[in-house]
Order: C-alpha cells, then structure tokens, then sequence
C-alpha cells in the first residue's frame, strides 16, 4: 500500500506541475493567432503607378522635308486641286494602283489634267482658272498614281488592307456609321497586324510626349525587334494622324509597304507613301513620296 500510495502522490503532483507550465503558453498564444485572422481579413490598398509616357522625337514636319523633293512624283485623281499642287502634265503616262474585283494591279494609266477656276485662288473672276483637275482614262480610278517609280514593275500586287476614302464616305448615303467606323483613322489605340513574308508586322499609334514635354500621338511600325517612328502630332493641333488607306507590297519584296493621308495641320494634309525597298539598314520603311494638299 505505501508503494501505490506514493506511486500515486508522484503521478499527481507531476501531472499539476505540467498543467501550470502549459497553461500560460496557450494563454499567450490564443490572442496572437486571432489577431492573425483578423489582419488577414483586411486587405491591403493596391498600389498604383501612373505610367510616365515616352519621350519621342517629332517627326514628319514637311516644312523641313520639302516639297516635291523626292524623285518618285505621287498623284491622286481628284477635282479641284490648287494648281501648285499637280506636278503633272495633260497627257503623261503614270502608273495607277486598281482594284479589279477582288485583286489589285499597277499598270500603266495616261491621264488627264483639265484646267478649272479656283474659288479661292481666282477668287469672282470667273476667267481665271489655275485650279487643275486630274483624271484617267476609263470608269475604274486608281487608289493612287506614281510617276518616276522605276523599281516598280506593272503586276498584280498583294494587298494587306484597303480603307475607304473621304469620297467614298461621303457618296455613300446609306451609312448611318460615324466617320471613324467607316474610315481607318489613326486615333490614339489604332493597332493594325500583318503577316506577310513570313514575319509579323505591328502598326499602331501610340501616345507619347517629345522632348517639349508635350503630349502627342505617334504612328509606329514594329517587326523583329525594331521600331520606327512614321509620323507624330501634337494633340493641342489634332486628335487624330490621319488615314490609312492602303497596305500590301507594292515593290514585292515580301515586306509591306503603306500609302497614308497624314496631318500636318488643320487645314493641311499630306498623302504619303512609304516603300518597305528603300528603308535603310536599321529602318523597316522609308517615305519615298509625298502629294501634299491645303483647304486655302
């Protein structure tokens, strides 16, 4: 008996000294574990950064390009043109971009230059006509003429894209869409792809701001690595970069090649095209012609 009483007495007395030792653990533990919960429950503000836009430098001034300082001569048919503006003659052969059905064709076209009175140049005289008209033969009227383009050839050309124009626009009377749902305008998150020659293109206008700290827009093409800038403007003068109405190769080298109508100004624009055949080394294009228009 006194074998199991003090069996007994040891078991007992061990057995409070491990609850006290104990109990002041979870004491302690139990507040930290709910403040845990707790804090997981409420979650942490985001954190946002304003993106910094890029810094690009303008391009695309055609005061400092010149006009008519490129070899390759680029015409559209049309009415109306001030005089100054059609370096052309009645009766010269030019190559014409058509569209026939579904395909497209640079062939050989003769146009035609008409004389007609300016309303704002020869102002009530009547008389006076320096104003010019361009047209060509038959019903079909090119997307754009070339004069003095001896790389290219009269082919069948590939064509990327087509947009429509400012004529087409108006003449269509069905339309209830706005103006930039018809027409392909270079507003800010414009994004075009193409896949020709086995490789991908990107063109896209993005906004950005030149070393003035001013906020513009500038047209982009992308491939392979390399990026050049087409075009830029400034947002206080326009929106908007222009127009893209034609993509394809037109010196069929496997790369695409663009014919765009770009701002300058509110009542300047230029049409311009941009052969992927001339770009230099580190360059995808190159501006190769330009037919630059005024409203007055």
């Amino acid at each position: 008996m006194k074998i199991t009483k003090t069996f007994v007495s040891v078991f007992f007395i061990t057995f409070l000294i491990g609850y006290v030792s104990v109990l002041p653990t979870y004491r302690v533990s139990a507040p930290e574990e709910i403040t845990n919960v707790i804090t997981n429950q409420i979650p942490s503000p985001p954190i946002t950064t304003k993106m910094e836009l890029e810094i690009i430098e303008d391009v695309g001034n055609w005061f400092e390009d010149g006009k008519y300082q490129h070899k390759i001569k680029l015409l559209e048919t049309g009415e109306g043109f001030h005089g100054d503006e059609v370096d052309a003659v009645n009766g010269e052969t030019w190559l014409g971009l058509f569209k026939e059905n579904d395909k497209y064709f640079l062939r050989s076209t003769q146009i035609n230059i008409r004389r007609v009175h300016d309303e704002i140049v020869d102002d009530d005289n009547k008389r006076k006509k320096t104003g010019k008209d361009v047209s060509v033969k038959g019903k079909n009227k090119p997307i754009f003429l070339l004069k003095n383009a001896n790389n290219l050839r009269v082919s069948e050309i590939t064509t990327l894209f087509q947009g429509v124009t400012w004529k087409e626009f108006l003449e269509d009377k069905q339309t209830d869409l706005s103006t930039e749902e018809v027409m392909t305008v270079l507003n800010k998150g414009f994004n075009q792809k193409y896949e020709i020659g086995g490789k991908n293109y990107d063109l896209k206008v993005i906004e950005a701001k030149n070393k003035d700290n001013e906020k513009i827009l500038a047209l982009t093409l992308e491939s392979g690595g390399k990026r050049q800038i087409l075009h830029t403007m400034n947002v206080e003068y326009n929106s908007s970069l222009g127009i893209l109405h034609w993509a394809g190769d037109l010196d069929r080298d496997s790369k695409p090649d663009f014919f765009l109508e770009l701002y300058v100004h509110d009542n300047v624009d230029n049409k311009v095209l941009f052969l992927s055949s001339q770009a230099q080394k580190d360059k995808l294009v190159k501006k190769v012609a330009d037919f630059l228009t005024t409203g007055c």
